[in-house]
């Protein structure tokens, strides 16, 4: 059975929630020495180093004064907290929040802190299923706790013991052990996660949405193995600051299945288009792209022009190069990569000029004259193919549309566009039947890595039903 000995209640206030930039202002560990009934107190603010903002200085009421002659988080302050959690177990509530911070500390003091961990909040969700919300002011409110000075570390370290307090007196030993042997084995999910959402989902290829308040999207991504990832995302040790973030504001968790991993990337990329989750910021929604096109002037030099991605055929006479998200990002794009050349920008078309007069790189020595004729298209042209080889788009392989199947899934595109999957015969003529969307940057580059598997679409094709 549990003991008050084997437990030290803790409670960290901070400059932020993120582990990584934000620090300690304010730690407390209420805990009971071996053959004592009154319970211990550690108690210090800590110099964060860094300035407190002022909002968390009107919750907490710890200001950058108070904190400014306190000692920082040093190593005879991770000896006093490595004594006190030697053989105890770290509770506190929602636990991989305080857990994480003071783990982070000792880590940039490199050292190690890895005691066992007893969530509080998860205990009263084991214990009172019938109460929706286990906040520390919710239970406070609820047991009756006398509480002074809310928001500081001691006072609520302390309202934390005294819950426990009542635990011991309203449950018999063992419900109360075993309630938090089973918090304890669990697989760690944030504290306002019910642990029972694992049971429906499969460790398989899938896409995950995890959502917070007001169902707001907070962040979707995929794996081939979703419950392990999602497992891995609410790790104890949460070091990354977008971890840390979702771990505080998860409140729901979907999945949706997949066929497999292109079914996943490409489901992925359009539940975050479509939902917009406030973490993911790469694959975001994008507005239309643009391309340069290549065509050849009166003189037969190859020339360069920005063109709207939704006017692009892609076939074998034309030539397009990169996918850029505005004309200024084109520009600055196709200088970048001719500035190691001899190039004409005047030629391309990409800076202005009068026509058989020297250009200003030429004058520089830096041109190698094709503004003046000075060399043949037909080198100017092949300088040109070898610069832009690497951004060039490929050309679209097949006379209409193509698939790829995927286990019992087929992905249906055209001219590089993704236009759906399919399972069977109504799903497959629903998706030719509707108007085509526009290129996406991110679907190119997911249909590029597995253009080996594209095969053409017949106008008889027919899904299995």
């Amino acid at each position: 059975m549990l003991s008050d000995q084997q437990l030290a209640f803790v409670d960290i206030k901070t400059t932020g929630g993120r582990t990584t930039s934000d620090r300690i202002t304010e730690i407390a560990v209420v805990y009971t020495e071996v053959g004592q009934q009154q319970p211990q107190v550690f108690h210090t603010l800590l110099n964060p180093n860094t300035s407190i903002p002022p909002f968390i200085q009107a919750l907490t009421g710890i200001s950058n004064q108070m904190v400014e002659q306190a000692p920082h988080f040093n190593d005879e302050i991770a000896d006093q907290l490595s004594a006190i959690f030697k053989g105890r177990i770290f509770a506190a509530h929602n636990v991989r929040f305080d857990y994480g911070f003071i783990k982070a500390a000792f880590k940039r003091l490199g050292r190690t802190f890895n005691p066992q961990q007893l969530c509080t909040v998860k205990l009263s969700r084991q214990l009172y299923p019938e109460h929706k919300h286990h906040g520390l002011d919710k239970i406070i409110a609820r047991h009756n706790i006398d509480m002074h000075n809310r928001h500081r570390a001691f006072a609520d370290a302390r309202a934390i013991y005294d819950f426990w307090q009542q635990l011991k007196h309203n449950f018999p030993a063992d419900i109360l052990h075993q309630a938090c042997k089973t918090i304890m084995q669990r697989p760690s999910l944030p504290a306002h996660l019910n642990n029972d959402i694992l049971k429906n989902i499969s460790d398989d290829y899938g896409v995950y949405l995890i959502y917070g308040d007001n169902d707001l999207p907070l962040y979707i991504g995929k794996s081939k193995q979703v419950k392990t990832r999602l497992l891995s995302h609410f790790g104890q040790d949460v070091h990354n600051s977008k971890e840390m973030s979702l771990s505080q504001q998860a409140k729901k968790i979907d999945v949706i299945p997949c066929s497999g991993e292109l079914d996943a990337l490409l489901t992925e990329s359009a539940q975050i288009k479509q939902r917009q989750p406030i973490l993911n910021r790469r694959l975001r929604r994008q507005k239309d792209l643009f391309s340069f096109q290549l065509s050849t002037n009166t003189h037969g030099y190859d020339t360069l022009n920005i063109v709207p991605m939704h006017q692009v055929q892609f076939n074998q006479q034309q030539r397009y190069y990169g996918l850029f998200h505005s004309k200024s990002d084109a520009q600055k794009a196709i200088k970048s990569t001719i500035s190691n050349t001899d190039l004409c920008l005047q030629t391309l078309g990409i800076e202005k000029g009068s026509s058989n007069r020297p250009c200003f790189r030429h004058q520089l020595h830096q041109c190698s004259g094709a503004c003046i004729n000075k060399i043949t298209a037909t080198t100017h042209n092949l300088k040109l193919a070898l610069a832009l080889q690497k951004i060039k788009l490929a050309d679209w392989p097949f006379t209409s549309y193509a698939y790829i199947k995927e286990q019992q899934k087929y992905h249906i595109f055209h001219q590089w566009i993704y236009l759906g999957s399919a399972s069977n015969n109504d799903q497959l003529h629903t998706i030719l039947s509707q108007p085509q969307g526009q290129l996406d940057r991110d679907i190119y580059q997911i249909i590029q890595q597995h253009k080996h598997r594209l095969q053409a679409l017949n106008p008889t094709h027919v899904c299995p039903d």
